[in-house]
Protein backbone atom coordinates (compact mmCIF):
# COMPACT_ATOMS: atom_id res chain seq x y z
CA UNK A 1 0.00 0.00 0.00
CA UNK A 2 1.45 3.44 -0.75
CA UNK A 3 0.22 6.60 1.28
CA UNK A 4 0.64 10.17 0.37
CA UNK A 5 1.93 12.32 3.57
CA UNK A 6 1.68 15.86 2.84
CA UNK A 7 4.80 17.52 2.46
CA UNK A 8 6.86 13.98 2.89
CA UNK A 9 5.80 12.27 -0.29
CA UNK A 10 4.85 8.75 -0.85
CA UNK A 11 5.06 6.21 1.88
CA UNK A 12 5.00 2.81 1.03
CA UNK A 13 3.56 0.20 3.47
CA UNK A 14 3.25 -3.82 3.16
CA UNK A 15 -0.16 -4.71 5.10
CA UNK A 16 0.74 -7.92 7.25
CA UNK A 17 -2.65 -8.34 8.75
CA UNK A 18 -5.80 -6.56 9.53
CA UNK A 19 -7.13 -6.70 12.74
CA UNK A 20 -10.43 -5.89 14.51
CA UNK A 21 -9.45 -5.53 18.09
CA UNK A 22 -10.75 -6.91 21.47
CA UNK A 23 -9.42 -7.56 24.71
CA UNK A 24 -9.18 -10.18 26.65
CA UNK A 25 -9.03 -10.65 30.54
CA UNK A 26 -7.23 -13.67 32.66
CA UNK A 27 -9.78 -15.65 34.76
CA UNK A 28 -7.97 -16.68 37.72
CA UNK A 29 -9.09 -20.12 38.37
CA UNK A 30 -6.86 -23.10 37.55
CA UNK A 31 -6.75 -23.99 34.57
CA UNK A 32 -6.78 -20.23 33.68
CA UNK A 33 -8.61 -18.83 30.90
CA UNK A 34 -9.00 -15.80 28.57
CA UNK A 35 -12.75 -13.96 28.53
CA UNK A 36 -13.45 -11.38 25.83
CA UNK A 37 -13.90 -8.16 28.35
CA UNK A 38 -17.29 -7.17 26.41
CA UNK A 39 -19.07 -10.02 28.16
CA UNK A 40 -17.83 -8.33 31.21
CA UNK A 41 -20.91 -6.57 32.82
CA UNK A 42 -19.25 -4.49 35.34
CA UNK A 43 -16.34 -3.25 32.35
CA UNK A 44 -16.00 -0.18 30.63
CA UNK A 45 -15.70 -0.60 26.60
CA UNK A 46 -11.18 -0.99 26.36
CA UNK A 47 -9.88 1.36 23.68
CA UNK A 48 -9.80 1.03 20.21
CA UNK A 49 -12.76 -1.85 20.58
CA UNK A 50 -13.96 -3.09 17.66
CA UNK A 51 -12.07 -0.85 15.59
CA UNK A 52 -10.00 -2.27 12.33
CA UNK A 53 -6.29 -1.64 12.65
CA UNK A 54 -4.00 -2.88 10.17
CA UNK A 55 -0.24 -4.64 11.13
CA UNK A 56 2.42 -2.92 8.60
CA UNK A 57 5.68 -3.01 7.80
CA UNK A 58 7.10 0.43 6.91
CA UNK A 59 9.35 0.13 3.72
CA UNK A 60 11.73 2.84 2.74
CA UNK A 61 12.07 6.17 3.01
CA UNK A 62 9.64 8.76 1.21
CA UNK A 63 8.97 8.93 -2.79
CA UNK A 64 8.64 12.21 -3.87
CA UNK A 65 6.63 10.22 -6.99
CA UNK A 66 3.77 8.07 -6.49
CA UNK A 67 5.01 6.63 -9.91
CA UNK A 68 8.39 5.79 -7.88
CA UNK A 69 7.21 4.23 -5.29
CA UNK A 70 4.87 1.78 -7.67
CA UNK A 71 7.91 0.88 -9.67
CA UNK A 72 10.03 0.18 -6.15
CA UNK A 73 7.09 -2.15 -5.35
CA UNK A 74 6.98 -4.41 -8.63
CA UNK A 75 10.84 -4.31 -8.96
CA UNK A 76 10.86 -5.07 -5.52
CA UNK A 77 13.96 -2.99 -4.60
CA UNK A 78 12.21 -2.30 -1.43
CA UNK A 79 14.10 -2.09 2.41
CA UNK A 80 12.07 -3.15 5.71
CA UNK A 81 12.60 0.02 7.78
CA UNK A 82 10.01 -0.57 10.63
CA UNK A 83 7.67 -4.23 11.50
CA UNK A 84 4.69 -4.51 13.59
CA UNK A 85 3.78 -1.05 13.40
CA UNK A 86 0.04 -0.98 14.49
CA UNK A 87 -1.95 1.60 12.74
CA UNK A 88 -5.74 2.41 12.76
CA UNK A 89 -7.70 1.26 9.32
CA UNK A 90 -9.54 4.86 9.13
CA UNK A 91 -6.22 6.48 9.22
CA UNK A 92 -5.79 4.89 5.44
CA UNK A 93 -8.28 7.05 3.45
CA UNK A 94 -8.83 6.60 -0.18
CA UNK A 95 -7.93 9.94 -1.52
CA UNK A 96 -4.37 9.30 -0.14
CA UNK A 97 -3.76 5.61 -0.34
CA UNK A 98 -3.38 3.67 -3.34
CA UNK A 99 -3.54 -0.76 -2.61
CA UNK A 100 -0.51 -2.25 -4.98
CA UNK A 101 -1.24 -5.88 -5.46
CA UNK A 102 2.62 -7.33 -6.38
CA UNK A 103 2.44 -9.84 -9.11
Amino acid sequence: MICHHSPAGWQVYRVEDILLVKRLLPVRNDPSTLLIEEHMLDSMTPAYFNEVHLLLTVLDLDFTDESKAIQAIHLQTLNERTRGVLRPASEFTEPDCRVIRQI
